[in-house]
């Protein structure tokens, strides 16, 4: 049986689809990833299921919802988590970071200098904290949830490397549980080689 063919589509950015990239790398599993600037979108928006990306085919049959596309990929591919806990916990793990990044968005579209400015000391002073607090008490001694790399893992290594990007946080050393993680996910050779040839973008 030949292996399906994979699309993702979404914005040249990170964003809402960096966890799936990082997840086809992770499998070894390869994939079409059409990439559209701002001004290209009207041209794509057509073709989706709610006039949203990201959306992933898979031969043909159109998924959309970020979330939904992650889970997926990691149910697939084997980096979802080896029990039921473990993939309750994982999902845990990344609804707390998808918090952390919804606040991230909403800095960077604000309506001025101002709101922006107050939004960034917010995620500063207390969403970071709190948020980054529970995923550092949370982990485990090698990766957030059992013996080996997942979903989570891959995601927490994008948010703290936007994170210092970003200046939001100008160190990573409070969380060294998530240091760690972040340091052994690009350290894999397989994330390591996509990481090396991935677009550089704003986020």
């Amino acid at each position: 049986m030949p292996s399906p063919k994979y699309k993702l589509v979404y914005f040249n950015a990170q964003g809402r689809a960096e966890t799936s990239r990082l997840l086809f790398a992770a499998a070894g599993v390869d994939f079409e990833d059409v990439r559209f600037s701002n001004e290209e979108w009207a041209k794509f928006k057509p073709n989706t299921p709610l006039g949203q990306a990201p959306v992933l085919e898979v031969d043909g049959k159109q998924l959309c919802q970020s979330h939904a596309i992650t889970r997926y990929l990691a149910n697939i591919f084997g980096l979802a988590g080896k029990s039921d806990w473990e993939k309750a916990n994982g999902d845990a793990g990344y609804e707390v970071i998808s918090d952390v990044y919804k606040e991230i968005y909403e800095m960077l579209f604000g309506k001025d200098d101002a709101t922006k400015a107050q939004l960034k000391k917010k995620l500063v002073e207390d969403t970071c904290p709190k948020l980054l607090g529970f995923l550092e008490k949370n982990a485990g001694s090698q990766w957030y949830i059992g013996d080996s790399m997942t979903v989570v893992d891959l995601s927490i290594s994008g948010l703290m490397s936007n994170l210092i990007k970003m200046k939001i946080l100008s160190t990573v050393d409070n969380y060294p549980k998530l240091k760690a993680i972040q340091s052994r996910v690009e350290a894999d050779p397989k994330i390591s080689k996509y990481l090396k040839k991935r677009p550089d973008t704003e986020m």
